[in-house]
């Protein structure tokens, strides 16, 4: 029972860092809420060893400007291991530090968001490890190895999820399109499962900055549920909900566009 909890616990804590923390407050700025919330949000992610919030937010603005076309950083055009997660340790696209600045202004004004950016340098990355392993050697030291076995295995399906979005949630064999975004995007109910909504994938490509992702009855987003139980005790507020599609086919890029970062007006902070 103890292992049961904790996982839920874990898993909850893991997961929301990454899809309302990484990607729906910082991403997309689809909803605001109060600046030490955010910090305890977006923990939960970089704890799942998600890494700088600048670098995967910048990145995740270009998927969205270059989506299944050239410069897209992990798109499955470049084979299903790249876009899974060969991408991150051999990237098509690299991000320069001025690009990153250009792409994520908002950001970089946030001092503990520079701070585990570490100048733009592979620093970050080692950061992270570090602050995960103490992490969880406090775990270990405060609770045993229990809480610490079911912290790694929420962890570690925490960190899946965002790796089947890029990958399995641009498959055309997967799943169904509900919009024509000009992308190989899918709404994939097992990716959505996983990932607490994430996996309504086209409708996202769709809605860029909705704060929802599931929006048929039966697309279960739990994200969702968490934004609108915040909202319901005034603690999120600015939740963005959707207009109407946006989203058209790119132009192919040529090479020397493959590194450029340009964030569509959907996805740049305010």
């Amino acid at each position: 029972m103890t292992f049961f909890i904790s996982f839920l616990i874990f898993y909850a804590f893991h997961t929301l860092g990454i899809t309302l923390g990484y990607h729906r407050l910082l991403s997309h700025r689809s909803l605001r809420v109060p600046k030490w919330l955010e910090y305890f949000i977006v923990a939960g992610g970089y704890l799942a060893l998600e890494g700088s919030p600048i670098f995967w937010v910048t990145t995740h603005r270009l998927h969205h400007r270059y989506s299944d076309h050239p410069g897209d950083p992990h798109s499955p055009h470049d084979g299903l291991w790249h876009a899974f997660i060969a991408w991150m340790w051999k990237p098509k696209v690299i991000i320069t530090a001025q690009q990153s600045r250009k792409n994520g202004p908002d950001l970089y004004r946030d001092p503990v968001y520079k701070f585990l950016h570490c100048h733009h340098t592979h620093w970050d990355g080692i950061l992270c490890l570090g602050i995960s392993v103490v992490y969880r050697v406090i775990i270990y030291g405060l609770f045993g190895p229990i809480v610490l076995a079911a912290n790694l295995l929420a962890t570690l399906m925490a960190f899946v999820g965002p790796l089947l979005v890029n990958s399995f949630s641009h498959l055309r064999r997967f799943g169904y399109e509900s919009y024509k975004c000009g992308d190989d995007s899918r709404n994939v109910w097992f990716v959505a499962l996983l990932s607490l909504g994430e996996g309504w994938h086209n409708n996202h490509h769709a809605f860029p900055q909705s704060a929802r992702h599931g929006l048929k009855p039966l697309e279960i987003d739990a994200t969702w549920l968490a934004i609108n139980f915040l909202g319901s005790i005034g603690l999120a507020r600015d939740v963005r909900m959707p207009h109407s599609p946006c989203r058209l086919a790119l132009p192919q890029m040529g090479e020397e566009n493959k590194t450029a970062v340009v964030a569509t007006e959907s996805s740049v902070g305010k």
